[in-house]
């Protein structure tokens, strides 16, 4: 964006304009075209949201669901969620329809037909080993919930990486040639927060552990090879990362598809190979109880042999994580 086209941006924003206001919010939160300052994005947005502008309402909903800037508070996110769906905004209508898991134009009642409850909480586990601690939940989301993830993020699809051991940062590697893509404030919703908030039930820590959520996509022949999720403290760089966000001590899984051959979850040290239906969850820990290293959790996405397979994945550390969304 040039300076003449930000300050006309600005000029109209503080004239009132909801758009102009709207737009240099979001920009302002991400640092795009202009320094990046949060608190003065989310006030633009909040102003535009109070002139009736149906996409700020909508980004205000996503704001207090996952607690950006603000205190995380379902029922408030669910009233912006309504507002925006009655000033007529497309998305936040499917949304609510979706998840009041109904249908109408009858805004109002679908807000409250939504249940925060009944969202959060999984169906109960099943061991599948014990050292490593893995576990394995059927039908943890459903296959609507599936498929509204893996159209939220599939746009932004990328060539996945894998932590750099010689420097900060991320690598390709021919360990891993599968493709992943982030949920992020620009493709997170309150469908997805729900869901990760059912995943923090399930491993029984705060959703404030988990990294950003990650859509995984292979297509036939694509893998990764046998790893552990833990960062051992092998190298400056990783004891680094370590120190400054944690250790990841466990990994969910969530199989958002089945219609593939081959593709298991394979834990070669323990002669496990997992194959799940669409909308089951996989949880394990990548850690001893005592905290210790669990390389007994070393695994493999095995590649898909016809078909795609797509995953949810969530990594969660030992302390909270800033920017989880």
């Amino acid at each position: 964006m040039s300076t003449v086209t930000l300050e006309n941006l600005r000029v109209r924003a503080r004239g009132g304009d909801p758009q102009a206001l709207r737009t240099l919010g979001q920009r302002l939160l991400l640092g795009h075209g202009v320094a990046q300052s949060p608190q003065e994005g989310y006030s633009c947005i909040a102003q535009a949201a109070a002139r009736g502008d149906a996409e700020a309402t909508a980004q205000l909903a996503l704001f207090a669901a996952w607690g950006v800037l603000r205190p995380q508070h379902w029922p408030e996110a669910l009233d912006h969620l309504l507002r925006a769906a009655e000033l007529g905004w497309p998305p936040a209508q499917r949304e609510l329809q979706f998840l009041a898991r109904g249908s109408g134009t009858d805004w109002r009642a679908l807000r409250q037909q939504v249940d925060v409850t009944a969202w959060t909480t999984p169906r109960p586990v099943r061991v599948l080993a014990t050292a490593p601690r893995i576990l394995a939940i059927e039908g943890f989301a459903s296959r609507e919930e599936c498929a509204w993830l893996i159209e939220r993020a599939r746009g932004s699809l990328r060539r996945a990486q894998i932590y750099r051991k010689d420097g900060p940062g991320f690598v390709e590697a021919g360990t891993r040639t599968n493709s992943e893509a982030d949920y992020t404030i620009g493709n997170a919703d309150l469908v997805l927060r729900l869901v990760i908030e059912r995943i923090a039930t399930a491993v029984g820590v705060a959703a404030a552990m988990f990294e950003v959520a990650k859509l995984l996509h292979y297509e036939p022949g694509q893998h990764f090879a046998p790893h552990c999720d833990f960062q051992a403290p092998t190298t400056p760089a990783l004891a680094q990362e370590v120190a400054r966000r944690g250790q990841r001590v466990a990994t969910a899984l969530v199989y958002l598809n089945d219609d593939y051959t081959g593709g298991e979850t394979e834990f070669p040290r323990i002669g496990l190979r997992h194959r799940a239906a669409a909308g089951d969850a996989l949880l394990f820990w990548n850690v001893q109880p005592s905290g210790a290293l669990d390389y007994d959790s070393l695994h493999a996405g095995l590649a898909p042999t016809q078909g795609v397979k797509w995953v949810l994945s969530q990594w969660i550390r030992d302390r909270p994580v800033d920017g989880s969304a």
